[in-house]
């Protein structure tokens, strides 16, 4: 008889399982048996298969592995697949990929389009941690490939292959789907499906030069509209990311309305970031800046809805800053490992700032960008870097933009965000599950206060009335809460499952956040908690207007409404609820997959 695990056993269980959540793309998540397939950090479910050309025998590997849960199977394509009218190759080729403890080799594929393409899998090692013998591959739609098992193999032979025809330009990624270890969400890479025309050359994206070429003014400022097209004012206009059209939607918060999709921004757009002087209405300020994690950084105009410029500096990233002068733009990536300055004005790149460290367990190493910001009053660019456990601090008022500061934190770092005065900057460390406080003034280190699992702040909660700031846990169904002048923790509050984002307004009585990950019903729950009594006041199951899942709660400029992402089949919207009686007011329809909200108010944040 199967013995009942213990209540320690299983939170550690859920959270191994939700950091294979977070670092997994929604189709790997779907095959790794999460039913839900609800994480901001993932896209949108394919719309079928694709058909395999052939497939060489696959290893099954049925090893038990530490920490990894269920095992991933191979599809193999039916008889009737290979009658399906699969697509003529012009030439062939062969790309030879090894799977390592954490990374891919070669971590790029580049392909003329209409290729025959093999990838021969030559090895599969485990260099980091003994526990672990198997890797997986899987390609993302619209080629939808695996995930295929890679158990351990340290010959040099090919032990396994697939072949495609590469019928669709792009970037595509690909991505480990069995968790590893620690590192495991370095695992990933890109296809790259070159354009007609365009050589298939490796681009360098560490060169200086190639960040110039790359860069492009997509629309002279002459020639935009020098009066907004709109009657709003931009402080009312929300910038939503559409995650997989490469889009975003811009909504009129005032009317809740629909305005217009500025399109071929980028995929999976992560941050949106406003000019400083967005709030004067003038066309020297009507700007947002974004981050696509393709790499790109777009500068669109608030007035008519145009793409001005945009540099393409690497191949994955996450965040974007802009700097209080608004002269500067700075964008974090995920690879190569760098950040890069751009002029606001044209997104011309001026410095590259490769991120190598140490980290926390004295290992040099690249490390992924996870959280930019401008801090408050201080001339200061602030980077959060991933694995090496660092919050940099660059001066932006001299001309070779240094690194002025390495503050070290925890393990694992993400996001996080300021206190009300500007000063601390609160920032998750999730392996050590801890929020780590950095004095910007005295570029120090603070304090470090105990967690649940996983702590994913997102933007934050604060309420000063009583110096209290909150974050939900991506690993546990609770709300942390602590006191931003002594540093400690305050409350624990039990919550109905794991989160992403929770928010608060100075005009609402109640912080909100949402219900993710938890593979259940529940992830279509938002709910709110009075910050007086730190209890949960009111779940709103927002299943009851067809939603599978509710995320990303954000506020309007006046504090009046707040606003809930939901993605609910093919007709995927935002509810508009009261945000102090949690009615539904509205809903604002004809979304494509909405998830982070972005409201030009933030531009006061400056």
């Amino acid at each position: 008889m199967t013995q009942p695990k213990s209540a320690a056993t299983s939170m550690e269980d859920h959270e191994e399982r939700i950091k294979r959540h977070l670092s997994a793309s929604r189709e790997i998540a779907k095959n790794l048996d999460f039913d839900d397939e609800l994480s901001f950090e993932m896209g949108l479910p394919s719309p079928g298969r694709r058909t395999f050309l052939k497939t060489s025998g696959v290893v099954a590997a049925s090893a038990a592995l530490a920490g990894c849960g269920d095992q991933t199977g191979q599809s193999t394509p039916s008889d009737d697949d290979e009658d399906s009218g699969t697509p003529e190759a012009e030439q062939s080729e062969t790309v030879q990929l090894e799977a390592h403890q954490y990374e891919f080799q070669p971590q790029e594929i580049r392909v003329p389009p209409n290729t025959e393409l093999t990838i021969e899998f030559t090895k599969s090692t485990f260099e980091k941690a003994s526990d672990f013998a198997l890797h997986s591959f899987y390609l993302e739609d619209p080629y939808d490939i695996g995930p295929i098992e890679l158990p351990e193999s340290t010959d040099d032979e090919a032990f396994d292959s697939v072949t495609f025809v590469t019928d669709e330009e792009g970037t595509f990624d690909f991505e480990c789907s069995v968790y590893c270890g620690d590192g495991h969400a370095q695992m990933n890479g890109q296809l790259y499906v070159v354009p007609e025309g365009e050589s298939v050359d490796e681009v360098d994206f560490t060169d200086m030069e190639t960040l110039k070429e790359r860069h492009e003014i997509l629309k002279e400022e002459s020639e935009l509209a020098q009066e907004p097209q709109h009657d709003l004012d931009l402080r009312d206009i929300m910038v939503v990311t559409e995650r997989n059209n490469g889009s975003v939607a811009m909504i009129d918060t005032v009317n809740d309305e629909f305005l217009e999709r500025v399109e071929n921004v980028g995929k999976a757009i992560h941050v949106h970031d406003f000019h400083p002087e967005l709030p004067e209405q003038t066309r020297e300020g009507a700007y947002v800046y974004t981050q696509s994690r393709q790499g790109e950084m777009y500068k669109i105009d608030l007035f008519d809805f145009e793409r001005v410029a945009v540099a393409d500096a690497g191949t994955d990233a996450r965040d974007i800053a802009v700097s209080r002068d608004g002269d500067y733009v700075i964008g974090g990536f995920y690879n190569p490992n760098h950040l890069v300055i751009c002029d606001a004005d044209t997104m011309e790149p001026l410095k590259r700032i490769p991120t190598h460290t140490v980290n926390p367990d004295g290992e040099s190493l690249g490390s992924r960008v996870c959280s930019l910001y401008d801090v408050p009053e201080e001339g200061l660019f602030l980077a959060g870097l991933k694995e090496g456990g660092e919050v940099w601090l660059i001066d932006y008022t001299q001309d070779d933009f240094p690194v002025v500061a390495t503050i070290e934190c925890g393990r694992t770092l993400h996001d996080g965000f300021f206190t009300e005065d500007g000063r601390y900057f609160m920032i998750a460390s999730q392996t050590d599950n801890q929020m780590d406080i950095v004095d910007t003034q005295k570029r120090e280190h603070a304090a470090a206060i105990p967690m649940d699992a996983v702590p994913h702040p997102g933007p934050g909660a604060l309420y000063p009335d009583e110096d209290l700031a909150f974050t939900t846990h991506a690993g546990a169904p609770s709300v942390g809460v602590w006191d931003t002048n002594t540093w400690e923790a305050e409350e624990m509050i039990d919550v109905r499952g794991s989160g992403l984002f929770i928010r608060k307004h100075e005009n609402s009585d109640y912080v909100w956040a949402d219900v993710i990950l938890t593979d259940t019903e529940d992830d279509a729950y938002v709910y709110t908690i009075d910050p007086n009594t730190l209890e949960v006041d009111q779940e709103i199951d927002c299943s009851q207007w067809g939603a599978d899942a509710a995320i990303h709660p954000e506020f309007s400029r006046d504090g009046e409404k707040v606003y809930i992402s939901v993605w609910q089949g093919d007709n995927e919207s935002i509810l508009v609820f009261d945000p102090n009686t949690g009615e539904l007011l509205t809903q604002i329809e004809d979304l494509l997959a909405p998830t982070g909200k972005f409201l030009g108010v933030r531009a006061e944040g400056h």
